[in-house]
């Protein structure tokens, strides 16, 4: 890891690799409804709504996701096999999936080696191979090799080749994935500047010498434009193009909705028609490399969903997070056994000094820590807020669980904290009104519980930020500073 990679923090490292993946899952959720239809309004409300061609679910991903997750589940594994790959993408397409690419499926419809049979048809096809069907599963490539864009352009072109031979569509994978490594490990924090299309140049170095300089222009084309100015973006190149430009184009909010220049760009990316799953899937991986999985709307994250190599079990955003993390420690889960381990409550009951039980009500929403999470259950509790790890089994399979990636460590662990903050109490309140009986926790209920507690008294109950720190503090426990500088940011949801 270079010296780049030492100054971020761990934590933020994780929530980029994380949120590469959930972006680009959520990206081509939210596209499959849009697809194949005409530009949008530039004012028009874009959602996740599933329906389209193929008449998707609202959040469900399609075949570009489905196919990103046969990469991902061998990086998960702690292996970056290349034949293993091949032979997820041939289970995948044995299951007959709703949507196949046509380059794809010819490809994959054939007996013998996967890569021969690529190379074939690009020469057989030479102005017809060159779809954007490898460049749209990309994204957990730069899982495999953190910080070693050597070893992750190597791996970028090889699977782009397994269906994918011609060179524009092995030269996109590469520079797409080595810009989300480059931008996971060298991106600053969020309230900073910072250029989707520098990163993308990095690449440039990995590409074969005579191709670097139609790249570069192809690059600075895009740096600022319209997604519009591409409109054949099945084309490897166009898409390419058009999800550079979605993310460049697009403004970044100021303070700290800057984060939400990730659904901002996606919602770009859509609009542009066309192709909408594909170009947001690409989009996605480029942009949740930089903001994180943290800005990854969670009304989207909620009802994400899709199938993998197998369509048995349905997949969700939290298996996505998990073999996320695992692909980036090599296939290992932390000291503790996390992600994977049954139950996480056990070990938080273990620690040198154990959570108390300790909860309080607020205006009909409990709040507390894992001691009092069984009872909150056995009182009917239906929507389970985590804010802490929790194990497979912590939480019955009847309860409409979330956990949430916020940290009591410090400010820089925490790149989008006042977005994040926002968005849980939203959740808290949707789930509340809905009339849901709703818990919040933590481990012990003494800083992140009370933080967003805090944030949803000033946002959704009228109580500014000292009346919602006095009360939370009083009822539960008053938050370290930085969590209390995060709650006076947080602004009335009617503002």
């Amino acid at each position: 890891m270079n010296e780049t990679s030492r100054t971020t923090s761990d934590r933020v490292v994780t929530d980029r690799h994380v949120g590469a993946v959930l972006a680009a899952a959520a990206g081509d959720a939210l596209g499959a409804g849009y697809e194949f239809g005409p530009p949008l309004p530039a004012d028009e409300p874009v959602h996740p709504r599933g329906g389209g061609s193929f008449n998707w679910a609202p959040g469900e991903w399609t075949d570009d996701t489905q196919m990103a997750t046969c990469i991902l589940s061998v990086l998960a594994d702690g292996s970056s096999d290349v034949e293993r790959v091949a032979g997820n993408f041939r289970t995948w397409y044995r299951h007959g999936p709703a949507d196949v690419g046509i380059q794809t499926s010819t490809v994959l419809s054939q007996t013998g080696d996967l890569r021969a049979i690529a190379v074939a048809h690009a020469r057989a096809h030479p102005s017809n191979s060159a779809g954007n069907g490898s460049l749209m599963r990309t994204a957990p490539v730069a899982l495999a090799a953190p910080g070693r864009p050597d070893v992750i352009a190597d791996l970028a072109a090889e699977i782009s080749a397994l269906t994918h031979a011609d060179p524009s569509c092995q030269d996109a994978c590469v520079l797409w994935s080595v810009a989300i490594d480059h931008q996971v490990h060298h991106a600053p924090p969020s309230d900073q500047p910072w250029s989707f299309a520098e990163a993308v140049r990095v690449g440039l170095d990995h590409l074969p010498v005579d191709r670097r300089d139609e790249w570069a222009v192809l690059i600075h084309q895009a740096d600022g434009a319209s997604p519009l100015e591409f409109p054949k973006n099945g084309w490897v190149v166009h898409a390419f193009q058009a999800a550079l430009a979605a993310a460049t184009s697009t403004p970044v909010p100021p303070g700290p909705d800057s984060g939400r220049h990730l659904q901002l760009a996606l919602e770009r990316a859509v609009r542009a028609g066309g192709d909408t799953d594909t170009v947001a899937a690409i989009t996605g991986a480029l942009l949740g490399s930089r903001w994180g999985a943290s800005a990854v709307p969670m009304a989207w994250q909620r009802i994400l969903h899709g199938h993998a190599a197998d369509p048995t079990p349905v997949l969700t955003a939290a298996d996505l997070d998990a073999q996320a993390r695992l692909a980036a420690n090599g296939g290992r889960p932390d000291p503790h056994g996390w992600p994977g381990r049954s139950s996480m409550v056990d070990h938080y009951r273990g620690l040198p000094v154990p959570p108390r039980g300790r909860d309080a009500e607020f205006h009909g929403v409990r709040f507390g820590d894992v001691v009092t999470l069984d009872a909150a259950i056995a009182d009917g509790a239906q929507t389970v807020v985590s804010l802490c790890r929790m194990g497979t089994e912590d939480i019955p399979a009847h309860v409409d669980h979330l956990v949430v990636g916020l940290h009591d460590t410090n400010h820089a662990d925490n790149p989008n904290l006042v977005l994040l903050l926002e968005e849980v109490a939203d959740h808290v309140q949707d789930a509340h009104l809905s009339g849901r009986s709703t818990y919040v926790h933590c481990v012990a209920a003494e800083n992140r519980t009370p933080t967003v507690a805090a944030a949803w008294l000033i946002r959704h109950h009228g109580y500014d930020a000292d009346e919602a720190l006095a009360v939370t503090g009083r009822g539960l426990n008053p938050p370290q500073s930085f969590l209390v500088d995060g709650v006076r940011s947080v602004r009335p949801a009617d503002d």
